[in-house]
């Protein structure tokens, strides 16, 4: 959720005149995150969260205001969307769509602990069940993806001036190819495996944990949200589960955490068993979903440096995540016997 489109007070102040909550104070961007533009706004007192979606388009952030709502009905802690005073949730800022948030108390655990996985998978198990009867857009991040942005990866690393360092090194990209080849050999697989609604992008920056204190000690923190749904449609439950594990309970070399993927297993089925198709496939979606963000990270790693080669300032506002985290991650799954 870095900041890729700016925006003035003037026209912060001409968006929220068509809601009822008070007098603009103020906005400031949110370097956290890197697919769309965030800003905590200060209306009358109160601060909510503006969202400017840079890749998606109406048609699609208004399928995720309405999942959004159907969850929030279902009691899953989201943050549903305000209504302006004609009733409309999905607004236009310089051609792009916008929404505006409450802004929810809590924030990101420092250090994730077994307490705060087996609570995020209890929470995703929920998410996963109450999104039973809603029309789903498939993952467009999943099994078909990963040949065609490999392919335009590999092809931008062979183009690289030799000056600066390719994209991917031979090593990534003989690992790319036998990767998706091994994915797309378990194609029959992936699609027996049990579907429906996933989060897609649920790592511990997108939930938010509210701390009890008793006499100024720590009494255990309580998940109060999960976050950022723009990610959400169709696909594999475990392959969600999975992308979960690699964030939650594996170091950045992808070594486990002690404690955190029992945990997390635990409070994920707590609400919904695995079968025992699921428990077989469960190092193909390890991999998969190491696969799925170390080619998002390297095509939005590829993006951001063209932003910032237009104007430096980008920089500033603009979060950069290490697409070689999630390559370690990879190499260790598929070094491992599950």
């Amino acid at each position: 959720m870095s900041v890729y489109t700016d925006l003035s007070a003037k026209e912060v102040a001409a968006y929220l005149s068509q809601f009822s909550l008070g007098d603009y104070e103020n906005h400031q961007g949110i370097s956290a995150g890197v697919e769309n533009t965030n800003f905590f706004v200060e209306i009358g007192g109160k601060k909510y969260v503006l969202t400017i979606f840079e890749h998606h388009n109406a048609e699609e952030v208004e399928n995720f205001i309405n999942i959004g709502r159907h969850l929030a009905e279902q009691g899953v802690p989201v943050p549903g969307p305000i209504a302006d005073d004609a009733g409309l949730y999905l607004h236009e800022l310089k051609n792009k769509p916008a929404i505006l948030c409450p802004c929810l108390p809590g924030s990101h655990p420092e250090k994730i602990t077994a307490d705060h996985c087996q609570q995020i998978g209890k929470a995703l198990a929920q998410f996963h069940l109450a999104g039973d009867g809603l029309p789903l857009e498939e993952n467009n991040r999943g099994l078909q993806w990963w040949p065609e942005i490999g392919r335009e990866l590999i092809q931008i690393s062979a183009t690289t001036r030799p000056l600066n360092e390719p994209l991917l090194t031979e090593e990534q990209q003989h690992v790319l190819v036998d990767e998706v080849e091994f994915q797309e050999s378990n194609t029959e697989l992936w699609y027996s495996l049990p579907r429906g609604l996933i989060h897609g992008d649920l790592f511990h920056d997108n939930a938010l944990f509210e701390i009890a204190e008793f006499n100024n000690e720590k009494d255990g923190d309580t998940l109060g949200a999960i976050l950022d749904i723009y990610n959400a449609c169709q696909d594999a439950w475990l392959f969600d589960l999975a992308i979960v594990a690699n964030d939650w309970c594996a170091n950045d070399n992808g070594t486990w955490i002690e404690g955190n993927l029992p945990a997390l297993m635990t409070g994920y089925q707590s609400v919904r068993k695995l079968t025992e198709l699921e428990q077989q496939a469960w190092g193909m979606c390890l991999r998969a979903a190491a696969l799925r963000f170390w080619l998002s990270r390297l095509t939005t790693q590829q993006h951001q440096a063209e932003a910032i080669a237009k104007d430096p300032m980008a920089a500033l506002v603009t979060t950069i995540k290490d697409p070689m985290e999630y390559f370690l991650k990879l190499m260790r799954h598929r070094e491992t016997q599950y």
